[in-house]
């Protein structure tokens, strides 16, 4: 494991340290969670813009791209 040091404002923290309180995790795990989480679905949405931008060269009926479209507001809602 590697050691980093980040400046967050206050507020940041002690919502990082509630959330991991009620994980029962250690900031540190749920830090190094979170920053996984970020970097999958930052990966996942850029490879789905990709997916659009191909889908954009070929005709698609609008009702496949509504339900894309659908599934990710779904998908992101907390």
């Amino acid at each position: 494991m590697m050691r980093v040091t980040v400046h967050i404002p206050e507020s940041v923290n002690n919502e990082i340290r509630r959330a991991a309180g009620k994980e029962k995790k250690s900031v540190s795990s749920f830090i190094a969670e979170a920053a996984k989480y970020y970097i999958r679905e930052k990966r996942r949405r850029e490879l789905g813009l990709k997916v659009l931008a191909l889908a954009g060269k070929t005709k698609i009926s609008g009702d496949a791209l509504r339900h894309l479209e659908e599934g990710r507001e779904e998908h992101d809602r907390p």
